[in-house]
């Protein structure tokens, strides 16, 4: 993964993060989120989730790709 891929990624996490910080301090705030908040804060815990498991995918993927001098650890 190139540098500024790590970057984009960082940047989109820390949008994530500070979307959903938001929305609790808005629920804490406020009570219950109307229905359209609702759906966008589900939205982007899903959209969350699924860059987890791609991250988590990549470094299973790097993981199984290293190999020593003798094609296994």
């Amino acid at each position: 993964m190139s540098d500024k891929q790590m970057e984009q990624g960082a940047e989109e996490w820390e949008a994530m993060l500070t979307h959903l910080r938001q929305v609790r301090q808005q629920v804490q705030e406020q009570g219950p989120l109307p229905e359209q908040e609702k759906a966008e804060a589900a939205d982007a815990f899903r959209r969350g989730l699924a860059m987890l498991e791609s991250q988590v995918q990549h470094i299973k993927d790097d993981q199984n790709g290293l190999k020593g001098s003798s094609g296994g650890w």
